[in-house]
């Protein structure tokens, strides 16, 4: 693999990155995570699993550099939306 190859595949995981910053700031922000679905949470997280043994196979740190950021800032999400789902619930609760 040249450099040439090399940086542009760290270019692209880097912006990939960034891609879900906006939406982890709104969650914070709003306090609310109704708008992302458990089924894209687990395709996301699925489909990362799949890319780093993909880049474990191709010996391509690239893809397994992003792959697992990736796969971090998922997990992230879900966390995130397991503690407002679950705020929401007791809140819900508690005013009934």
């Amino acid at each position: 693999m040249d450099q040439f190859t090399f940086i542009l595949g760290l270019v692209a995981s880097i912006y990939g990155l960034l891609m879900r910053i906006p939406q982890i700031y709104k969650i914070f922000v709003t306090k609310s995570a109704t708008d992302l679905s458990y089924i894209s949470l687990f395709i996301g997280t699925t489909s990362e699993v799949l890319w780093f043994s993909y880049g474990y196979m191709l010996n391509d740190i690239s893809i397994l550099s992003s792959s697992s950021g990736h796969f971090t800032i998922v997990v992230i999400l879900l966390l995130i939306k397991c503690y407002y789902d679950r705020k929401k619930r007791l809140e819900i609760q508690d005013n009934n």
